[in-house]
């Protein structure tokens, strides 16, 4: 191996994960004695593409299983795909449509064949991709949902709560696709705000001229009007409840009623209840014990009840209604209506309240220790506020809708008897037994498949083998022993009822157990103008394309960087470029310590390598200040990691990296390294490269390539060993000197302050040498004193002179423990230096007149945050000691 100039990412990256997968790193074993530690991928649809949520999402996972894995645990992380039953039929139903073909000319056998064809060609692409990030699963452990086992565990747990009562058929509004003409998920509707219109009709008293006036948006549902609902409070319509209206165009008399659902402030206080196409009016009609007319097809077109408008879209069939109403004189007024529709992801269209029969299961008794494992902190949520969350949405939860009408998916297991009489089983011939019945029986298999999630909420138990290949059940096998429960799930929070709170159902149902300790919510990604990331919007890069660029480090770097616990992540986009700038962050990041690396390199093979250690004596100040600096990150890094603030271990690491060992170590290395031996120095660079050795640790878990690069490179490894089993170091208390922590910040203060007086002064260069004066503290003389060299160098400083009054010009400068004079000489034009400093005096003085105004209002004083008030009052010390500086270098000038 070579150590080139630069990192050839796209070179080296693809190759080390080859490595790793030769050699197995990855893979688990649940006979090992080690302490075990396990995530569960939640698995992406067959048909997903990468995107930056699974960038973020899977970042993360891998963040906390590669340390882990090098914290000596016994570490698996289980993958997996969703078989994503319309997302995927909706692809094979496109392909078909190319060749002029549906499903129903194929049938329901050969249809499913095509769609198992198509995904062993083109499904999981997006667990390809995922490796291009370097994510460290057990890829031998991987599950697709509708694989043999998971299907036995789907079957298994629908007949087990269908015995339990828990399961049972009804009729519901459900989310309706007409396009794919089956029940959707709330998870599968995007809602959209729409500007639509709100018609006012008139809903006459029989034989009158009085009417009601009744405001909707949908008069094409008045064919299913049973009722108009007021509220039973409203002044206006108290006396009418009981009383009768003609519905228009339909003629059909419907009873007025008193509901708390009417809002006397929205529309004209009077609504139509349409029961089968509401879901509110669905359930007022529960209460009211009204009937449900149902007047729409399952593909969106009127049926028989509409009379005349039969056949009709229901959205032609709405401008057709409205036309009428108008030249009958039955519309009131029209007036212009923003609301939020819902829309289906898949299809696009507008979805349907649908009132249809389908399976549901009954939630309420599977909420109950679900919600108590949660507030008991048995499952903690990172960040805890959507523990508030998810209490309220279990505490009102509503039975979920199991059925779908497609084909591809796991088949509902209930069969029927020729008299309609049903039960669920795993086969004709126990359902027969279940039943009653001879073993001739004819009997029909339900046309329904489960909603996708029905086999996602069993998704700790069977990536973990509750059922093993010959269909039998086990729940004590040496996975589920060793891993479950988990130890982290990593997921977005918009899926918290539709995943992560059933499989806490589920995992408790079945095993009384729950699946993960903790969880984990991603933030959600954005642009710079604060909208979501998305491929419409022409604002969501392909990471494939970012990462081609950038490397998968500086990628997985950035992004974690920018992530905070809680947070939204928000991104700079360069739309016409389909770019990322920020990305620089990582790259700029991976550069630097590519850079590092290629010194110590460079200087190990100046001076040699040695395997003997620096003795006490020969420890710098710069050495035993990066040591403890060194052992304080660690300690900082664990504490991050431990409480889930991976944006802050990122930061902790940038800066120890960036500025503390390659801004002041490295530097100061290079200076000592001048009167060194060469005997020495070797000695200094194998420290050096030690204290590198454990940052590379540190940094391996979000920026895995490079570090496994640099590790080889640097300490000359077999390739077949890999950076990512090396152990961990712990924060050794010991190892931290508070003396030396002191006394390098001091050198840096002094360092800092003269680079400061530097830049703002503009006629001195940052490299340009001058005389500087120090007056201080004999202990502090003597800090100096023994760094004399160091100091001088890092200051860019012809002499340093220290307590001695001059007369020579200077600009001063202040620090808590010294007094700092950069001798000038002519340097610096005094007049312009005068005048430069009388302006930037009186600069200062209006802001501190205006910041004086502010703290001495009692009003802002008393009602601003305490924290804003502090900084104003800490910008008012530091403006006015800056004065009192520039005021000290004027006279120097006078």
């Amino acid at each position: 191996m070579q150590f080139n100039k630069n990192f050839n990412f796209k070179e080296r990256e693809k190759s080390w994960y080859q490595k790793w997968e030769e050699n197995k790193i990855f893979k688990a074993d649940e006979n090992s004695e080690k302490e075990p530690y396990s995530i569960l991928m939640p698995p992406p649809n067959v048909t997903g593409m990468l995107h930056f949520g699974h960038v973020l999402n899977h970042t993360l996972q891998d963040l906390f299983i590669r340390r882990m894995r090098m914290d000596g645990k016994e570490v698996v992380w289980f993958p997996g795909m969703d078989h994503a039953g319309i997302a995927t039929q909706t692809k094979v139903e496109q392909k078909l449509k190319e060749e002029g073909l549906t499903r129903h000319d194929l049938g329901r056998e050969k249809f499913v064949d095509k769609v198992w064809d198509w995904k062993e060609e083109y499904g999981g692409i997006i667990l390809e991709q995922l490796k291009r990030l370097g994510i460290s699963c057990d890829w031998d452990r991987t599950l697709f949902t509708m694989d043999e086992t998971a299907s036995k565990a789907v079957e298994e747990m629908f007949i087990r709560l269908y015995d339990e009562g828990l399961i049972y058929k009804g009729k519901r509004i459900i989310n309706w696709s007409p396009l794919a003409q089956t029940a959707l998920s709330d998870e599968e509707v995007e809602f959209k705000e729409v500007h639509e219109k709100l018609y006012t009709m008139k809903y006459y008293f029989k034989g009158t001229d009085s009417y009601l006036k009744v405001a909707t948006v949908r008069p094409e549902t008045i064919f299913g009007d049973i009722a108009v609902a007021v509220n039973p409070n409203d002044i206006r319509y108290k006396k009418l409840i009981g009383q009768k209206v003609v519905v228009p165009i339909v003629n059909r008399e419907v009873e007025i009623i008193g509901d708390d659902y009417a809002d006397p402030e929205f529309g004209t206080g009077c609504v139509k209840i349409t029961p089968a196409h509401d879901p509110n009016d669905f359930e007022i009609g529960q209460r009211h014990n009204l009937e449900s007319i149902n007047t729409i097809n399952p593909d969106g077109t009127m049926n028989e009840l509409a009379g005349k408008y039969a056949g009709l879209d229901r959205f032609e069939a709405r401008k057709s209604v409205i036309k009428d109403l108008e030249e009958s004189g039955l519309m009131e007024k029209v007036d212009d209506y923003t609301h939020n529709v819902g829309f289906s992801q898949r299809g696009g269209e507008p979805i349907e309240p649908y009132l249809s029969d389908q399976w549901f299961v009954n939630m309420k008794p599977l909420a109950e220790q679900a919600l108590k494992v949660v507030q008991d902190g048995e499952i903690e949520f990172h960040p805890k506020h959507w523990v508030k969350t998810y209490e309220h949405w279990m505490n009102n939860i509503r039975d979920w809708c199991i059925s779908r009408q497609l084909w591809w998916g796991h088949r509902i297991p209930v069969f029927y008897d020729e008299n309609g009489n049903h039960t669920a089983a795993s086969s004709e011939e126990e359902a027969r037994t279940k039943l009653n019945l001879p073993s001739d029986a004819i009997l029909r298999q339900d046309e329904d498949v489960l909603d996708t999630w029905f086999s996602s909420w069993l998704w700790p138990l069977t990536t973990m083998g509750w059922f093993d290949k010959n269909g039998n059940e086990n729940l004590d096998n040496p996975t589920m022993k060793k891993f479950s429960p988990t130890d982290l799930l990593v997921t977005g929070p918009d899926i918290i009822f539709f995943w992560v709170a059933r499989m806490v159902m589920a995992s408790k149902n079945v095993k009384d157990e729950i699946p993960f300790k903790n969880v984990y919510f991603t933030s959600l990604i954005r642009d710079g103008q604060g909208r979501k990331l998305s491929k419409s919007l022409g604002n969501s890069p392909d990471p494939l394309n970012v990462m081609d660029k950038y490397g998968a480090d500086a990628v997985r770097f950035t992004i974690l960087y920018l992530a905070p616990l809680g947070q939204d992540v928000r991104m700079e986009i360069d739309f016409e470029a389909q770019d990322i700038p920020s990305m620089e962050v990582g790259r700029n990041f991976a550069n630097k310590l590519w850079n590092a690396g290629r010194f110590l390199n460079m200087k190990a093979e100046q001076f040699g390598s040695t395997d003997e250690m620096l003795t006490e004596s020969e420890l710098t100040l710069s050495d035993k200040w990066v040591q403890s600096r060194l052992h304080e990150t660690i300690s900082k890094i664990d504490d991050c990691l431990n409480n889930f603030k991976v944006t802050e271990y990122s930061k902790t690491l940038y800066d120890f990296i960036w500025s503390d060992y390659c801004g002041w170590y490295i530097e100061s290395l290079k200076i000592e390294s001048y009167s060194n031996s060469d005997d020495l120095n070797k000695k200094k660079i194998a420290f050096a490269i030690n204290i590198f050795n454990e940052v590379l640790k540190l940094l391996h878990p979000v920026m895995p390539f490079i570090t496994e690069e640099l590790w080889h490179l640097l300490n000359r490894k077999d390739e077949n060993e890999s950076i990512s089993t090396q152990q961990l170091n712990k924060s050794d208390i010991t190892a931290i000197s508070q003396p030396a922590i002191d006394d390098f910040d001091k050198i840096k203060t002094i360092v800092e302050t003269t680079r400061s007086l530097k830049s703002s002064t503009p006629s001195i260069s940052a490299e340009q040498r001058l005389k500087l004066g120090i007056t201080t503290s004999i202990e502090v003389t003597q800090l100096i004193q023994s760094n004399l060299l160091l100091l001088k160098e890092l200051t860019k400083s012809t002499e340093l002179v220290l307590n001695e009054n001059s007369d020579e010009t200077s600009i001063k400068g202040v620090t808590n423990f010294a007094e700092l004079n950069l001798y000038v000489g002519d340097a610096v034009n005094p007049e312009q230096e005068k005048e430069r400093l009388n302006t930037e005096i009186k600069r200062l003085e209006g802001q501190v007149l205006g910041i004086n105004k502010k703290l001495s209002n009692s009003s802002f004083v008393d009602n601003a945050p305490a924290k804003v008030v502090e900084m104003e009052r800490k910008k008012l010390s530091d403006m006015s000691e800056k004065i009192e500086q520039l005021k000290e270098s004027l006279i120097s000038f006078s």
